[in-house]
């Protein structure tokens, strides 16, 4: 009787998963609607992502201070010696341990680009983010670089509204 339950029910679950892919909407059978839906969905998921990570009051919007307030505890978590400075080493540990919690929790994610991703570009990481040259991240040099808030904040009022996010998401992630 089992055999027959477990079998009856990977049938059903065969049959659904061929009558999804087969629907609009997937694959070849995609139409520019269906795309451009598709792209929108993307969009939104990451505006959500966005407002969960760093809109810390949850009053819809994003400031400088919760974006602050985010990277100075990204920061501690990345100083594993609390010497007050990241080094090289301590910021590939960190994305690495990020990604790792990326793909745990965004299975769909694995062999996609965002867990393609190596650290050769930390280099220009570490360059760009420190301001004294002495190759370490301070904690003040971490939350003082933050040139995507500005490249989002349109309207430079201290607040990125979810229409400015999503207008510049729009715009091809943040690039101008």
């Amino acid at each position: 009787m089992k055999t027959i339950i477990v079998l009856s029910s990977a049938v059903a679950l065969s049959l659904a998963a061929n009558i999804t892919v087969a629907q609009p909407g997937f694959g070849k059978n995609a139409t520019d609607s269906d795309r451009t839906q598709m792209r929108q969905e993307r969009v939104q998921n990451r505006l959500d992502r966005l407002m969960e990570r760093f809109d810390i009051d949850q009053d819809g919007n994003i400031t400088l201070d919760e974006v602050q307030t985010v990277r100075t505890d990204h920061f501690t978590q990345m100083d594993v010696d609390k010497n007050g400075l990241v080094s090289v080493e301590e910021l590939d540990n960190f994305k690495a341990k990020m990604m790792e919690q990326y793909r745990n929790n965004n299975p769909q994610a694995n062999g996609k680009r965002a867990g393609n991703r190596d650290c050769s570009k930390r280099g220009n990481q570490i360059e760009r983010l420190d301001n004294n040259e002495d190759g370490q991240i301070s904690l003040e040099e971490f939350t003082a670089n933050v040139p995507l808030f500005d490249r989002f904040d349109t309207d430079e009022d201290g607040i990125l509204t979810q229409e400015e996010l999503s207008q510049t998401q729009n715009r091809g992630r943040g690039r101008r």
